[in-house]
């Protein structure tokens, strides 16, 4: 599999992703065919680097097992 900089793609394609999703309804639809193993694969490393990275910036907070805060 392919190695991503989560950072580097985020900084990279937020902009775009922001004007498509201004422009349209921003409803999302559900998938009609379940997820190949190799793109769970893929969501579960992206999810992981967004709650690090948001861990770091203190947006969240760890207080216990399985417990987080969010500040927002």
């Amino acid at each position: 599999m392919r190695k991503y900089n989560f950072d580097e793609y985020r900084e990279k394609h937020l902009p775009a992703f922001s004007i498509q999703r201004a422009e349209t309804d921003c409803t999302r639809t559900t998938r009609k065919r379940p997820r190949p193993e190799e793109e769970w694969k893929a969501f579960f490393i992206l999810t992981k680097k967004k709650w690090e990275r948001w861990y770091k910036d203190g947006i969240i907070q760890k207080t216990g097992k399985r417990k987080y805060l969010l500040k927002i």
